[in-house]
């Protein structure tokens, strides 16, 4: 490999072509003895070699400007900021309960929100209006994290009702079947079990999580 080259010769744009052909460079060769050598470089090669290695073209960042069109707060407990308003796209940014977001845009049931790294797309669902946030922020709801999985019994009518204690962690850690009329009583117990593999998000009342209790119901 060819170390460095340093010109023996000032080059100046405006002293044109012909002193930038006559340009003399100096070569340090791994010759044994570590000989210095002189090396001429002449012609359009050269010119070529010399315009590549002074070009570093940069990148210009690109700045989203856009002013946004309002601005609301999150009322799930986190919402994903999706790359595309898919929601198999990447996740770019996460917001959660009761920060604000600009909206840029709104595009059906998806809102265009501003990120540290741009822009992504939210459901709009995801977001509420100042007030709305005030009052779950004094009155926090359970809010699932992972619903529990449908029980289904064709012909069946009536009302399964469970309670549900919940831990600080959202985990749900005893079930009560309190109603029953669909004269199915395995059918209570299936959705009790359904109800224990779901979780919630954790209760945060004044910045500490605590327990609760949960009524499920189930109409057929």
């Amino acid at each position: 490999m060819m170390p460095l080259t340093r010109p023996s010769a000032t080059f100046s744009p405006l002293t044109g072509l012909r002193t930038l052909r006559e340009a003399r460079f100096v070569a340090l060769l791994p010759a044994r003895g570590e000989k210095v050598r002189e090396a001429r470089m002449r012609g359009p090669l050269f010119l070529m070699t010399l315009l590549l290695a002074c070009s570093h073209p940069e990148t210009a960042a690109v700045t989203d400007t856009r002013e946004p069109i309002g601005v609301q707060y999150v009322g799930a407990p986190e919402m994903p900021v999706h790359k595309w308003a898919r929601d198999d796209s990447p996740v770019v940014s996460k917001f959660l309960n009761g920060e604000s977001v600009s909206i840029l845009a709104r595009r059906g049931d998806w809102i265009e929100v501003r990120t540290a790294g741009g822009s992504g797309f939210a459901h709009a669902a995801d977001v509420t209006d100042a007030a709305q946030a005030q009052k779950d922020k004094e009155n926090p709801s359970p809010k699932f994290q992972h619903i529990p999985s449908p029980v289904t019994s064709p012909g069946a009518h009536g009302i399964v009702y469970i309670e549900a204690s919940v831990n600080t962690e959202g985990e749900i850690t005893g079930t009560q079947i309190i109603e029953n009329s669909t004269g199915q009583p395995d059918l209570g117990e299936r959705n009790a079990e359904a109800l224990k593999r779901a979780r919630f998000y954790p209760m945060v009342i004044k910045g500490q999580r605590k327990s609760f209790l949960y009524d499920y119901r189930v109409d057929y």
